[in-house]
């Protein structure tokens, strides 16, 4: 016979695992149910004020972490947060931008809360600076630039119309925000907002800027009085972030914002070659971004082409989504929230990755990607080389011209110009071929991640076209009985120091990248 007091213990225990079990039960009813809570708004939010700060109210988990991006100064080994100085690392670039204000300037980007005070600090926008610093033509940015920096671009478009609000001078445009909404961050200084890419009426995505849905629409995409353009959600994952990080030239006098996607058909991964063919196609109307200082060809700037980039890749075709990678899915108390500390994928890899990729772990996952971007980088700098190599010859080739009676009669410096130009033409078209297919690959900012075999594709392009460049050079000065001695190795320019080593912005480039850097041998370009 059992004992009484083990009958009495056994049913105490029972009790109370019942109890446990239920009230088990009952805690994962209530975070199920606060998982699925329906949208409760604190405060009324709309298009007309577009601060993140009000919106936040409704949404504070979202607002904490997307203010985390203005205590971001991550330094990534090509990438990052850290806004030290591009040209400090690769002065190289001074040279293959000479003539454009990018070679007085260029600075990593900061996160998504810096985008219009990055764009205030950027000497780029300093009429004043560019005017001394052999700008002395240059005008200051328009008011276009605004369509991507600024979180009010949407109400000011609706209350100045589209191309007023692109060719009104950039900052005519910041005085009017100052004198709307004052001059903090939650005024003329803001830059990303919530309002850009989600509804107030349910906080559905949406693509707010104008320029995107005139360029998808062309692309054979439907227009979404609510949406901007028609898509299912996972597809709008990506395109709110497509709407800004892409290449883009501004058009006409009117400096209208404008994608050259024409050539960009539905369904199909973007070229290199339909970009160059919509320019080609248009050099009438828009002939060039600007003169080579030293080669004196006609140039085009490529300009953050992620979207481009990223149509190419396994993830595209597999439907991957930008926000995906970048604002990984994470819990936060009971809810599943998209991380809204935008960042790179290589600080949250867990999240990021190995939800799809579980059967690597975080190291193995690092060690391709650093094999990718290394591999590519590598190939970044070799066209580098050749690119500078080009410029290099084309110089020499111009000062030998130049002494020719056929052209030493000529008094008109303009004149002269032009008629070297006839005689070096298919130089300089290489020279303009090579340098935009590395600046589409360079100026992307996944260097080469977003689409490894893509952009390996088109950097090896840029270095052939620049060695084929070389050769047009001297079959342009053997009709002269002239010749030089093609340069191999280019001699880079020194780096530009920066003018304040106590600001943070265009400082000098950290050693662990320069440490990077000093891997590849510009002695052995074909590395």
């Amino acid at each position: 016979m059992v004992p009484k007091k083990w009958l009495i213990a056994t049913l105490c225990a029972g009790i109370l695992l019942s109890a446990g079990t239920f009230l088990l039960y009952k805690d994962i009813n209530i975070k199920q149910a606060e998982g699925e809570k329906p949208l409760f708004m604190v405060t009324k939010i709309d298009d007309n004020n577009v601060d993140f700060a009000a919106w936040g109210q409704n949404f504070p988990t979202q607002l904490e972490m997307y203010e985390q991006t203005k205590d971001m100064n991550l330094t990534t080994d090509f990438g990052g947060s850290n806004p030290y100085s591009k040209l400090n690392r690769y002065p190289q670039l001074t040279q293959m931008w000479a003539g454009y204000p990018f070679s007085a300037d260029f600075n990593e980007e900061r996160g998504h809360f810096y985008t219009q005070i990055d764009q205030f600090e950027t000497k780029r926008n300093n009429k004043e600076y560019l005017n001394a610093h052999g700008f002395p033509a240059f005008k200051g940015q328009p008011g276009a630039c605004m369509n991507c920096h600024s979180g009010w671009a949407p109400k000011l478009i609706k209350e100045m119309g589209w191309e007023k609000f692109n060719s009104t001078p950039y900052w005519d445009i910041v005085k009017k925000l100052e004198k709307d909404h004052g001059d903090s961050i939650h005024g003329s200084k803001m830059g990303s907002t919530c309002a850009d890419c989600h509804n107030p009426k349910d906080m559905s995505l949406r693509v707010t800027r104008q320029a995107y849905i005139n360029a998808m629409v062309t692309r054979g995409y439907e227009a979404d009085s609510e949406k901007g353009i028609k898509a299912s959600r996972q597809e709008m994952r990506s395109h709110v972030c497509q709407q800004c990080h892409v290449e883009y030239y501004f058009q006409g006098d009117k400096k209208v914002l404008t994608f050259p996607w024409t050539e960009w058909k539905k369904g199909e991964p973007l070229r290199i070659e339909n970009i160059e063919a919509y320019y080609e196609k248009n050099k009438k109307d828009f002939p060039q971004d600007w003169t080579h200082k030293e080669t004196k060809a006609p140039m085009l700037k490529m300009q953050h082409p992620e979207t481009e980039m990223y149509s190419s890749s396994v993830h595209a075709r597999s439907g991957v989504g930008c926000a995906d990678c970048h604002m990984a899915y994470e819990r936060v108390g009971s809810q599943k929230v998209s991380n809204h500390k935008i960042a790179s994928p290589m600080n949250n890899l867990n999240n990021a990755c190995r939800s799809c990729h579980s059967g690597q772990t975080e190291e193995q996952l690092k060690e391709k990607v650093r094999y990718i971007q290394t591999t590519t980088a590598n190939g970044l700098r070799n066209a580098e080389n050749g690119i500078v190599a080009l410029i290099t010859d084309i110089k020499a080739a111009r000062a030998l011209l130049e002494k020719q009676p056929k052209f030493a009669s000529i008094s008109d410096p303009d004149e002269k110009t032009k008629e070297i130009n006839k005689v070096l033409s298919k130089a300089l078209d290489a020279h303009r071929k090579a340098s935009m297919r590395w600046d589409f690959v360079f100026s992307e900012n996944s260097t080469g991640f977003h689409s490894p075999q893509e952009a390996q594709r088109v950097v090896g392009q840029a270095s052939e076209l620049a060695r084929i460049g070389q050769i047009e050079v001297q079959n342009a000065l053997k009709p002269f009985g002239l010749t030089i001695t093609p340069t191999i190795k280019a001699t880079m320019p020194p780096a530009p120091q920066p003018t304040d080593l106590k600001n943070i912005v265009g400082n000098v480039a950290p050693k662990s990248v320069v440490n990077i850097d000093k891997t590849y041998d510009f002695s052995n370009p074909s590395k």
